[in-house]
């Protein structure tokens, strides 16, 4: 194998889980979100020169930088806005009773996470899902950090309010 695809192999290998549930969480299913992470890591390869080049100084943003473009390439093009139910992104747990506990609690939280602005969601997605830090944010949107943690302070804020109007 050539060091080019290696290297994209490893970026890939590294990224893939993150992206896969960044869009996913934006998406109305699963199979959605498979097809437009697929066009992420196409149009990754398609730039991936720039980051052998060191043209790109943070990978990881680049790559969500694509995604968020993926995204909303696909609404632009279906005219609609949802997110899907997440049930499917929890793995392993050890019984039916704890599975269905899991799946109506990640289910509130999808529908809470979708009334937010979509700033707001990603801020929450990024920080408490993918738990990436406040300077790996800033790089993926282009803000400053101070910008990003009072985003992040808002978009909690927003939530805990979402979350007492539904009782």
């Amino acid at each position: 194998m050539s060091e080019t695809k290696q290297l994209f192999t490893v970026l890939y290998d590294e990224h893939i889980t993150k992206i896969y549930r960044f869009i996913y969480l934006k998406v109305d299913s699963s199979e959605t979100a498979e097809d437009l992470c697929s066009e992420v890591f196409v149009r990754v390869w398609k730039g991936f020169s720039d980051i052998e080049s060191k043209q790109v100084e943070n990978p990881q943003a680049f790559i969500y930088q694509i995604a968020r473009n993926v995204i909303a390439d696909h609404y632009r093009e279906k005219s609609k806005a949802k997110i899907v139910a997440i049930e499917e992104v929890v793995e392993d747990t050890e019984s039916v009773e704890e599975q269905t506990m899991v799946n109506l609690e990640m289910d509130r939280v999808q529908k809470t996470l979708s009334k937010l602005k979509e700033d707001y969601q990603n801020y929450i997605i990024w920080r408490y899902l993918d738990e990436l830090s406040i300077p790996e944010i800033s790089q993926i949107i282009g803000k400053s950090q101070d910008s990003v943690r009072v985003g992040i302070h808002r978009a909690l804020q927003a939530l805990k309010r979402e979350f007492e109007k539904q009782g």
